[in-house]
């Protein structure tokens, strides 16, 4: 018989920290399950700007990314297309540090995280999963 108050088992957590490349803006990522999970969905992009900058996206909801030093205003936002997501990088460095929804009901509330941006991650250990954003259409 089981307890219906117990609390449902939760995967275990791990915080990354990250930044761009001259430190304007620093960050930590809470990750679950950890990147070197197999289960972490690590996504590998071939849209144009992926494939361009060599992104590797994890997505998170915007709380599990915490701001120790600036914030996503002192970044830079590009977008192109139906202009539906942000690509925010560092206006100095150039740094991708994140991308983000900037149209309303499209993916609200996530952040999708550059693992590049995190330090001390050994990328050789990520399972990555391919996405294919070259043949997605805007509506």
């Amino acid at each position: 018989m089981s307890d219906t108050n117990t609390p449902e088992q939760t995967k275990p957590s791990e915080t990354y920290p990250g930044s761009c490349h001259c430190g304007r803006v620093k960050y930590n990522a809470i990750i679950s399950p950890p990147l070197t999970d197999p289960e972490c969905s690590v996504m590998e992009c071939n849209c144009s700007i992926c494939a361009r900058n060599g992104h590797l996206f994890v997505y998170l909801a915007d709380d599990k990314v915490i701001f120790e030093k600036g914030s996503i205003e002192d970044l830079t936002k590009y977008t192109f297309g139906a202009h539906k997501m942000g690509h925010f990088f560092c206006p100095v460095c150039g740094t991708n540090c994140f991308s983000r929804s900037v149209f309303p009901g499209f993916y609200d509330g996530m952040t999708a995280v550059n693992v590049r941006a995190l330090h001390d991650v050994d990328l050789k250990k990520l399972t990555l999963k391919q996405a294919d954003g070259k043949s997605y259409k805007s509506a």
